[in-house]
């Protein structure tokens, strides 16, 4: 057997069982041994961001929010105070007997200054019409401040 550059090395538990490794066995050895580790990292990649794709987390903010708006429900305003309100940068409606300050969403509305056309006031008609998506449905409970007084 030529041994001539080959390492001798221990694979086992046993010290007295040496054989010789030649320099392609452990460049093999050695290639396995980072493909394991890049295969590892790659499925704790993976992992870390499939747990910040499907972190919950939203759904406890809508939960906080609710609470909060509840909170806030419990005021009501009159309409004469609704009234004041009336401007690009304070910005009141009435939808269904409840106040929205939608104050922070005037500029980002899609429809324009359409929003102002019932600022301070009743806007139940206009936000009920075809124009609107579901999804807004769902927005609108973000800025709900109270309820209008009977």
């Amino acid at each position: 057997m030529n041994t001539k550059g080959a390492q001798y090395v221990c694979i086992n538990a046993y010290p007295f069982l040496v054989f010789p490794v030649s320099y392609w066995i452990k460049r093999q050895i050695f290639r396995i041994c980072i493909m394991v580790l890049l295969v590892g990292i790659a499925l704790l990649l993976g992992l870390f961001l499939a747990v910040l794709l499907f972190n919950p987390r939203h759904r406890h903010k809508g939960k906080a929010q609710a609470s909060l708006n509840d909170n806030k429900a419990s005021k009501s305003y009159s309409k004469t105070e609704i009234s004041l309100h009336n401007k690009r940068t304070d910005c009141w409606i009435i939808i269904k007997n409840k106040v929205y300050d939608v104050t922070s969403y005037v500029e980002e509305h899609p429809g324009g200054d359409a929003i102002l056309a019932h600022a301070g006031d009743d806007s139940t008609e206009g936000f009920f019409g075809p124009q609107h998506a579901t999804r807004v449905f769902d927005m609108i409970e973000d800025f709900c401040i109270g309820d209008l007084e009977q």
